[in-house]
């Protein structure tokens, strides 16, 4: 036993290295090898899990993860993570079978509450959730601790003006205290708090508890808007349609994902959902799939893109697009086509493009009002940073502005530009227009695509369950003066 553990070990680190030479091929064969050996690692399966994840290989993540859960039954971190893992790799109804153990077992423990009420809630048992959510609330030992669970109860209601939720909220926010170690959970408070005070019709409290939320949060997640300015004057410069046109196609392009485009908030979870509505289509996420297939390519300038080609030709880009395909296959089994509607996938649609040559984009557009607004009272879990100051917003609007145009110019009729405000006020033509862009034979029945059941994990899980409603198109005027800052830096007049 000890040379198999022995033997396993150094696959995994092998593994590591293969990690950070960004050879994710080899990376995840020495990890799969290792997977395969069920050598006694102990704890070491934890490690192995989250490597196999960030990599994108869902089955030896899962694996590994439950070997680390049943290495001490007892505990329950484990356990949690395990759950986790099977969210993260759109396994919810697996998820939630943790969870409910997780709450027979450990019926004392917050975590666990919250945990099974999030999963419920992604699955659409909006009463269940609840339940758990408020269990959890009532489980936490402190007020930092209970914020998360807050935070969901809020998202998943309406308040009313005597709502006893409303004041239980305003302590909260009063009682974590300031203090970098609690700053998360406070910001989250003030969060559930600024959409209680806008369910209320509070304008301008709500926005300033959003802006709190916000102020708290921004210093705990960084973000250069240089930095994003240059990458983006890189890519609009450097990758022209004469670039373009010069570098290879992959040959390996089943034509199997959907590309969905465009900033968070902007409607890209409303058309996933039509889409996958259609019996062609299994289903979809943002999937964060493609950035880890291209691993070898080693950066997304043109310059860096350039430099694989040269070095590996089309078959280096046929390799990145093998790669991804053999992702979505973990993910989804391979068959049917699946949406793909990735954050910031318009900052190498280029290198898609090519590896995928029968990929299809089809890109919403929204009011940038609208999606500021939008943007400011969501609390992302990560990756979109730059919603956390009104002023940067309106840089990378500018940014976002800069790259539709760019790629339009360069793909052509690839993209289909969707503006939100058209697609809810006369769903039905643009659905047939988005179900023929994307190569699907039309179906009567897709404006009702809320009653899809599948699960949901991104922040309009809540919308898309709701028939098609325009009531949104507008709500963000009520704010307009206070998203003045995000006009001032984008440069244009609200609209």
């Amino acid at each position: 036993m000890t040379a198999a553990k022995n033997r396993a070990t150094q696959w995994v680190n092998q593994a590591l290295e293969a990690f950070k030479a960004r050879d994710r091929d080899a990376c995840a064969a020495l990890l799969i090898q290792a997977v395969q050996s069920d050598a006694p690692l102990g704890q070491g399966w934890g490690a192995v899990s989250r490597l196999a994840s960030m990599i994108g290989e869902a089955e030896a993540a899962l694996v590994a993860a439950r070997r680390f859960a049943a290495v001490d039954p007892a505990q329950p971190g484990p356990w949690l993570a395990l759950g986790q893992m099977l969210a993260h790799h759109g396994r919810l109804p697996e998820a939630q079978a943790v969870g409910v153990r997780l709450t027979e077992t450990r019926g004392g423990d917050p975590a666990a509450w919250h945990f099974l009420g999030a999963c419920r809630a992604q699955l659409g048992d909006a009463e269940q959730s609840m339940s758990d959510l408020r269990r959890a609330v009532a489980l936490a030992t402190s007020a930092a601790a209970s914020a998360a669970s807050w935070h969901a109860i809020a998202e998943a209601k309406t308040f009313l003006a005597d709502d006893p939720d409303f004041e239980a909220l305003v302590a909260l926010t009063e009682a974590i205290p300031t203090r970098k170690e609690t700053d998360e959970a406070r910001s989250t408070a003030f969060y559930a708090l600024g959409k209680a005070l806008h369910d209320r019709g509070e304008t301008d409290q709500a926005f300033a508890a959003y802006a709190k939320a916000a102020a708290i949060l921004k210093p705990l997640r960084p973000y250069d808007a240089d930095a994003t300015d240059r990458f983006v004057e890189t890519v609009v410069s450097g990758w022209t349609a004469d670039f373009h046109a010069r570098l290879p196609d992959g040959l390996d392009d089943d034509g199997r994902p959907i590309f969905v485009l465009g900033l968070p908030r902007s409607g890209t979870t409303l058309v996933e959902q039509i889409l996958v509505s259609h019996e062609a289509v299994m289903d979809g996420a943002e999937l964060n799939l493609f950035s880890v297939a291209a691993m070898p390519v080693r950066g997304f300038t043109p310059e860096a893109v350039g430099g694989f080609v040269q070095a590996r030709g089309a078959a280096g880009l046929t390799g990145v697009g093998r790669a991804y395909r053999h992702l979505l296959d973990q993910r989804f089994g391979p068959d049917s086509r699946v949406v793909d509607k990735t954050l910031n996938h318009s900052r190498y649609l280029g290198l898609i493009a090519k590896v995928l040559p029968q990929a299809r984009f089809i890109w919403l557009r929204r009011s940038p009002g609208a999606v500021a607004w939008s943007c400011l009272r969501t609390r992302f879990a990560g990756g979109v940073d730059w919603s956390l100051s009104l002023a940067d917003m309106g840089r990378y609007f500018i940014g976002e502005d800069r790259l539709h145009a760019h790629w339009t110019a360069v793909l052509g009729d690839r993209i289909l530009t969707v503006p939100y405000e058209d697609l809810v006020v006369d769903p039905e033509p643009w659905i047939a227009r988005i179900l023929v862009h994307a190569g699907l034979p039309l179906r009567p029945g897709l404006k009702d695509f809320h009653l899809t059941k599948r699960a949901v994990t991104t922040a309009s899980f809540a919308q898309v369950r709701r028939p098609l409603y325009t009531t949104s198109r507008e709500a963000w005027r009520r704010y307009q003066s206070h998203l003045q800052p995000v006009f001032d830096a984008y440069g244009q007049a609200p609209h």
